[in-house]
């Protein structure tokens, strides 16, 4: 038994070394959709309006889009079929920001300091 200890704990150790190597390599890779990576700082929202299961082409009406999911961040979100989706004037101004309206859905609201939570 004890000839077989060391062994045991040499693979135990170099098991655990290539967890924390494999763990570490993972995280340094770079998110594969820039816009949606997290970071330290509050950012702007990535907001996709689209049409699931389609891309639109060259023919008449074919490049009509019938927007049917709403996306934050990725994430699709539940929004009201009688509410719209309003996106404001865009300016050509590049000191300007886009502002978008949007009625969701939501399961709980939360308003509160983020220390109480």
């Amino acid at each position: 038994m004890n000839d077989y200890l060391p062994a045991v704990l040499a693979w135990l150790a170099a098991l655990a070394g290539m967890v924390l190597v494999w763990r570490g390599r993972r995280e340094d890779k770079p998110h594969p959709n820039p816009a949606l990576a997290k970071t330290d700082q509050p950012q702007a929202a990535v907001i996709e309006i689209i049409e699931k299961g389609r891309a639109t082409d060259n023919t008449t009406g074919g490049s009509v889009i019938i927007p049917n999911d709403v996306r934050i961040n990725g994430q699709s979100l539940l929004a009201p079929r009688d509410s719209p989706v309003i996106v404001h004037e865009i300016k050509t101004d590049p000191d300007e920001i886009l502002n978008v309206t949007l009625t969701l859905f939501a399961r709980r609201v939360v308003i509160a300091a983020e220390e109480d939570l």
